[in-house]
């Protein structure tokens, strides 16, 4: 197969190109630096970040593409200025953007169009349970983003695409993603407790992210949002508990979400507040789990 991604050399765009290396599907990266793979499989395509209008890129291409990935976005982990939280949502709009422009003027069809997303689309709450079904406006700045990021990629469905909406957790890795920090100040002895500890974790592993991705790029019958969550969501106190077990490390400090606040800004949301988001789409079509609990997950990750 052809398999084209944005963001491929990212924390999960990298681990999906080396799944789809290993099985001699050729993987062409949207990128916006010059690079070279002497991989027969792997294929480095640059953009011109300044102007999205140009798609001179596509020249590079071949005919036809199987799936298209794309993943691509400026980080949520710098600080949230007024002029950075415009490139969170410009990064995503434009990239999104260009990618429709090349799809409807050059007329390929690939069999799924999977866009990254985020949990983030739902409303925060310690009480109520989401899933794909509930269709809901924006609340803050990060369902905004969501929102709007959908909507680029829904005009594909007018070209007869398949969309899927893959609308990811906390992404657990021992390297990447918020695993690492958090595990920082369980080994520095300060774990514990953030803020009331009742916020939800939507957490996953990262292998089960990299399978469901694949699942859901050749499965005709999934569409539309997918929530790319674990099916057991835990309370950040649990969660809390579950990491310094198996680290064999104390948790007994707790963090007032104010310090946080003071911290991260509006950014601090992400960490003490959160939303329970069920993965129904992915259950109801038999996706089977690697690590179903945060038992597993984490006794994985650091065995």
């Amino acid at each position: 197969m052809n398999i084209l991604i944005t963001g491929g050399t990212g924390f999960i765009g990298s681990k999906l190109t080396h799944a789809f290396r290993k099985d001699r599907h050729h993987v062409y990266i949207l990128t916006r630096q010059e690079q070279t793979s002497e991989h027969p499989y792997i294929h480095y395509i640059k953009y011109d970040d300044n102007n999205f209008n140009n798609l001179d890129w596509t020249k590079d291409l071949p005919d036809d593409f199987d799936l298209v990935y794309n993943l691509a976005g400026a980080s949520l982990n710098n600080k949230w200025t007024e002029e950075y939280k415009e490139l969170i949502l410009s990064s995503r709009l434009n990239m999104t953007n260009m990618l429709c422009k090349w799809l409807e003027k050059s007329g390929i069809k690939p069999l799924a169009f999977i866009n990254a997303s985020a949990v983030g689309y739902y409303p925060t709450s310690e009480i109520v349970e989401y899933d794909e079904f509930d269709k809901l406006s924006s609340t803050n700045f990060l369902s905004d983003v969501v929102n709007q990021w959908e909507a680029a990629a829904a005009k594909l469905e007018m070209l007869g695409i398949r969309v899927v909406y893959s609308r990811f957790g906390l992404v657990l890795d021992k390297d990447n993603g918020a695993l690492p920090t958090m595990a920082k100040l369980y080994k520095a002895n300060i774990g514990g407790d953030i803020g009331t500890g009742k916020q939800w974790y939507s957490w996953v592993h990262i292998d089960d992210v990299i399978n469901a991705l694949l699942f859901i790029g050749v499965n005709q019958e999934v569409s539309g949002p997918v929530n790319v969550t674990a099916p057991v969501q835990v309370r950040q106190h649990e969660f809390s508990k579950v990491l310094s077990a198996v680290l064999g490390k104390p948790n007994f400090f707790k963090t007032p979400a104010f310090l946080i606040d003071k911290v991260l800004g509006e950014r601090a949301l992400l960490v003490t507040e959160g939303q329970k988001v069920h993965p129904r789409v992915l259950l109801n079509s038999d996706f089977k789990y690697l690590y179903p609990t945060l038992e597993q997950a984490i006794e994985d990750i650091y065995s």
